[in-house]
């Protein structure tokens, strides 16, 4: 990062972050896409414990890496400040933060999953693949916290083309390894779905091991003396925490509805299940261009309100904001028109190919409601603010959902598309109230300058 004076400069500071970082989503998600698709040409019974699997799995994991993704902010406004001496110390906190926090997260995979996978209503087979599959995940959860911490350090530098570029190994790290061991190739043993479990967990060993040799050997970190690793400060982990926690739990409490959702749609047929998976397996990775544009704002915001430059924060605003606006005409548009084509890319039965099209459809509408939701998130994280919005997605998502599914369950025909029309809603309550939260802080920052002015003076 670095000050810009012209709009035209921020414009394209802002483009130069954002690309990769969109690219780094896409590759990101790709990791539970290429799972799914590559267990669905295999057989819809794994494909459906796949997908039940990830519905458990995807709101802790993204709980954690919401944690982790606060050293954003915090050296964001280091950075703005010219405290480049604490970037490393913040770095190898956090480092310790996301070891200790992937030790809490395995053992809830080992000892909690099981029971309640074949205690929801799935069929035997479904239930098996989901337990083997999430075992075998579990073995990556280090290094993919690890790798967590280490990418958001390179995007507050401003270095999301590093970002980019290691991710992207990541797919076709994870499609050979899947191919090896969901098909049992080349001598290997064949395991099905579950083999996408491991297959993704050795993809993230090798990526966490390119990433630590480019962190030590990269010119643009010498500066930050990357290489002495810094005692554990408790202050700090604590500072991580206060600010890391409601990041991570306004996420989980967005990510563990479409969870909820999903173990739902265990009382439903295998097809549907299937198909339900499948389409919101597609709705994530089409969330990559709102969740990079908020990933892009907290880093450009930050870096502004660290330097105290309320109106450069501001512009940048605006430009994201339009930006995720015009990517979103293009990538619904896609969807609309090819929302067949894309269901046939998980199954070749045509009932199936039918019921995921039509889940598609419904996905669009809650997709352009993550345009204007996600943006404001990574705004109000820029600002430093996470505990507020934590409680207003808390009330938005939980209040109006779930409750809003079960009614349309129970008093209309829909069946499991009354809760795609629940998540639709949650979205929309969610944008509104954010962008409440938004003005509430752009007030207070007004006053700020006012005052400031009038001392001066």
């Amino acid at each position: 990062m670095y000050p810009t004076h012209q709009f035209k400069d921020k414009f394209v500071l802002f483009l130069k972050i954002f690309f990769p970082i969109l690219i780094y989503q896409f590759a990101n998600y790709s990791a539970s896409f290429v799972d799914t698709t590559m267990t669905g040409q295999y057989n819809t019974m794994d494909l459906a414990g796949v997908s039940t699997a990830t519905s458990l799995w995807n709101p802790f994991f993204t709980f954690l890496t919401g944690i982790v993704s606060a050293m954003v902010p915090i050296i964001g406004h280091h950075l703005g400040r010219g405290k480049k001496e604490e970037v490393a110390s913040d770095f190898y906190q956090f480092i310790y933060l996301a070891f200790g926090l992937s030790l809490v997260l395995l053992g809830m995979v080992v000892f909690l999953a099981p029971p309640v996978l074949n205690h929801i209503g799935l069929e035997a087979q479904v239930a098996a693949v989901s337990v083997s599959y999430l075992w075998y995940l579990s073995i990556g959860i280090i290094p993919l916290l690890l790798f967590s911490v280490i990418r958001s350090l390179l995007d507050s530098l401003g270095l999301t083309k590093l970002s980019m570029y290691l991710m992207l190994l990541l797919l076709p790290l994870n499609c050979g390894f899947n191919y090896l061991l969901i098909y049992g190739a080349f001598g290997f043993p064949e395991l099905g779905g579950a083999g996408a479990g491991l297959g993704t967990s050795l993809a993230y060993w090798c990526l966490l091991g390119i990433s630590v040799i480019i962190l030590l050997k990269q010119k643009k970190l010498k500066e930050f003396h990357l290489e002495k690793p810094l005692p554990l400060d408790l202050v700090k982990i604590k500072e991580g925490i206060r600010l890391g926690l409601p990041i991570g739990g306004t996420v989980f409490a967005e990510v563990i509805i479409f969870s909820v959702v999903g173990l739902i749609m265990a009382k439903f047929s295998s097809m549907i299940i299937a198909s339900h998976q499948s389409a919101m397996n597609f709705s994530t990775l089409m969330y990559a261009f709102p969740v990079s544009i908020s990933s892009a704002m907290a880093i450009v915001v930050s870096y502004e309100v660290g330097a105290k430059r309320f109106d450069d924060a501001k512009t940048y605003i605006k430009i994201g904001r339009w930006i995720a606006l015009i990517f979103a005409g293009f990538t619904l548009s896609f969807l609309y028109i090819l929302r067949d084509v894309v269901a046939s890319l998980y199954g070749n039965n045509p009932d199936f190919i039918k019921l995921t099209s039509t889940f598609l459809t419904y996905s669009l509408f809650f997709q352009l409601a993550d345009t204007v939701a996600a943006p404001l998130q990574g705004i109000l994280r820029g600002y430093k603010d996470t505990v507020v919005p934590f409680y207003l997605g808390v009330i938005a998502y939980w209040a109006v959902s779930i409750p809003l599914g079960l009614f349309l369950d129970q008093v209309t025909t829909l069946g499991a598309y009354s809760y795609w029309i629940g998540l639709i809603a949650s979205l929309v309550v969610s944008a509104i109230l954010y962008q409440w939260r938004l003005q509430t802080i752009m007030k207070k920052t007004n006053y700020f300058l006012e005052n400031k002015l009038k001392t001066s003076l």
